[in-house]
């Protein structure tokens, strides 16, 4: 399963919601780091080589996965790397090789234009998810790039908001398969690079994706 996480909006909770879908799953599992900020939400080091860095050679695509760092015994992460451009072949290249090869979770971060998010990487994944809160700002710049195309929108709700997951759902045409709090243990957790190890039980609805 290849899965992208992205939003439309900072701070909207796609780093943490990407992380507790790889922490979730099972089996082996790789997250990607194209936002930048998984590294110190796992606590781990920011350096080393990452992906930007494997895709701006004409080496093998596989590359990328000798890249990766152990988060534990199941799960692992490629950090992002350097600012280096990448030739846009190399995105299809990095998307066929996450369809066919294993399992991933691509971080995107905020996609604020179609020039944020190389669309390889949209067009093959198997699920397509975007993080929003209830918050009118957020969803106007999603209808702005609803070619996109999401599969699902991972909810994180806020107390006192005036818009619905009903609401959300039908604005965007697409279902809200996941409904997290805005949960303050989250924000300690990330605080503390303690998301892989102890997970607060509010992230638990994004186990059942």
């Amino acid at each position: 399963m290849y899965t992208i996480c992205w939003s439309p909006k900072g701070g909207s909770g796609t780093t943490v919601v990407a992380s507790a879908l790889a922490i979730w799953h099972d089996g082996p599992h790789t997250l990607v780091d194209l936002a930048g900020d998984l590294p110190a939400v796992l606590g781990l080091d920011d350096g080393g080589r990452g992906v930007l860095d494997a895709l701006a050679t004409e080496n093998s695509i596989d590359d990328v996965d000798r890249l990766s760092t152990n988060i534990d015994d199941r799960h692992l992460l490629i950090r992002r790397g350097t600012e280096t451009p990448v030739p846009p072949h190399r995105w299809h290249d990095l998307a066929m090789h996450f369809a066919q090869q294993g399992s991933y979770t691509v971080d995107a971060g905020t996609v604020a234009s179609i020039d944020d998010l190389p669309m390889p990487l949209l067009q093959h994944a198997h699920r397509r998810l975007v993080v929003l809160r209830p918050c009118y700002l957020a969803l106007r710049r999603a209808r702005l790039i609803s070619h996109f195309n999401p599969d699902g929108i991972v909810l994180v709700d806020e107390p006192g908001r005036a818009l619905s997951a009903d609401d959300v759902a039908n604005c965007l045409d697409t279902p809200v398969v996941a409904q997290i709090p805005c949960d303050p243990r989250v924000a300690r957790a990330v605080d503390a690079g303690l998301l892989s190890i102890r997970p607060p039980r509010s992230l638990d609805p994004l186990s059942r994706l």
